[in-house]
């Protein structure tokens, strides 16, 4: 069953069964109110009769009682042994009534008849006590009763009506939003193409936030599916041209090689050095798309003897210039050693590529701790700033093609800066140089040991 009939159905059913307890609440009410007014009322004429009887015992029985029968009733006066000493009767009334019952007042059908009673005990004539017995066929009420059950079940059958439309416009109403959801995906997963939800009108409820929610998630799915389409569009065309020049060393290596040395060491240095680019573009590609990476190994360690470390593994490799710039001579940090590392090779790296002079590494710890690698290289161009992070993105295709880039740098940089907590930020002139930022936030668990610390 579709939700829309669920709804429907099941509130039609919920205001049925209210209505029903609510009718039957207000008949059973009436009812009881009514038939208690008229046992009230036969109450108060029984005592009259024994009233008038013991005001005048001399005075014939009869008179008395048929100067108070009810209408439509009778009145009899039975002894201990429940039998029948006297019985008026209206001539009206045509229904035989019990000489026996066991409440002293109250309601009882007799004969498909409903019938107040009341019973009373009373000084007979002869001295002996009898029972009075006042009753009354209730011919109106039970009119009244059987005209209000018409009304109460016709009332509820005409409110069936505006209730059963009102919850099948609800049904179509809140199930529309879900229908549409339900086509768009359907229609996603048909065509392959992504396609928002159509929304007609903005609303705060539910329904209007399930339909803003359901179209960020296809915009940030259309985002994550173009980005995946250009990075193995970018790694194809990346691996492509290393296998190019292997594949046509390999037959010049081939044709002539074996014969000219010349040749055959040209051919092998271009396919070892190839080969290298490969090995290296692998490498940063499996950094990038593996999604589950080991957990943190966070241990303490000296952030000023890990900056002079790798600077100096850089000077050792590349046999430029670097220079540590810091006001204390020790910094403590917790943080994964290994990938702090691998992120200051990246950026240390990145900087020797594209300059020449002197690279510093300047070290601030004021209200946050700042980390700034400076070089005073060729620059990035301004309207290319947003994009550095972006993987296989480069200023200069053909200028990193000399350095070895593939825009991957940055972009793993970026990753690791996440995973350890801090903001990777850069600012460049052209021509001037670059200078790029690591900021960990001010709840990072950094402790400044004082200058004039012992030892």
């Amino acid at each position: 069953m579709k939700l829309k009939n669920k709804i429907h159905l099941g509130s039609t059913l919920l205001m049925l069964i209210i209505l029903l307890v609510l009718m039957t609440v207000i008949y059973f009410t009436f009812s009881r109110l009514a038939l208690s007014t008229e046992v009230n009322q036969l109450e108060t004429e029984a005592e009259t009769i024994v009233t008038a009887f013991n005001t005048d015992p001399m005075e014939d029985p009869s008179l008395v009682l048929r100067a108070y029968v009810p209408p439509n009733g009778l009145i009899k006066v039975v002894n201990g042994n429940v039998e029948l000493i006297r019985e008026i009767r209206d001539p009206q009334a045509t229904s035989q009534f019990p000489a026996e019952v066991e409440e002293n007042s109250g309601t009882l059908r007799v004969d498909g008849k409903l019938f107040a009673y009341v019973k009373v005990p009373v000084i007979w004539t002869d001295g002996e006590i009898a029972v009075l017995i006042v009753a009354q066929e209730l011919r109106d009420i039970s009119n009244n009763l059987q005209t209000l059950r018409l009304v109460l079940v016709t009332v509820t059958l005409l409110a069936m009506i505006p209730i059963a439309l009102s919850n099948a416009v609800l049904g179509r109403i809140v199930t529309k939003p879900i229908a549409d959801l339900t086509k768009t995906m359907t229609r996603i997963q048909n065509n392959g193409q992504f396609e928002k939800l159509p929304i007609e009108k903005e609303t705060d409820d539910e329904v209007g936030q399930m339909g803003r929610t359901f179209n960020e998630m296809i915009e940030l799915l259309e985002e994550n599916y173009r980005k995946q389409e250009d990075f193995v569009s970018n790694a194809s065309h990346e691996l492509r041209t290393p296998l190019t020049v292997i594949g046509s060393y390999a037959k010049l290596l081939q044709r002539q090689g074996f014969h000219d040395e010349k040749i055959a060491k040209e051919s092998t240095t271009a396919i070892r050095a190839e080969t290298d680019r490969m090995k290296t573009l692998i490498e940063q590609l499996l950094h990038i798309a593996r999604r589950s990476e080991a957990q943190l190994e966070i241990t303490e360690a000296d952030l000023i003897e890990l900056l002079r470390q790798t600077t100096m593994a850089m000077k050792t490799s590349y046999h430029r210039e670097f220079e540590l710039i810091a006001t204390e001579p020790h910094i403590p940090i917790q943080t994964d050693v290994a990938k702090f590392k691998q992120l200051l090779y990246i950026l240390l790296d990145n900087a020797v590529k594209y300059s020449s002079d002197k690279i510093e590494v300047a070290v601030e710890n004021k209200e946050v701790l700042v980390i700034q690698i400076r070089d005073r290289g060729i620059g990035i161009p301004k309207k290319s700033l947003p994009y550095v992070f972006d993987r296989f993105y480069r200023v200069d295709k053909a200028r990193s093609r000399e350095t070895g880039g593939f825009g991957l740098g940055l972009s793993l940089a970026k990753q690791l800066a996440d995973r350890l907590g801090a903001e990777l930020t850069i600012e460049s002139v052209e021509q001037l140089g670059t200078t790029v930022s690591i900021i960990f936030s001010s709840d990072f668990n950094v402790e400044a040991v004082k200058s004039n610390e012992e030892g």
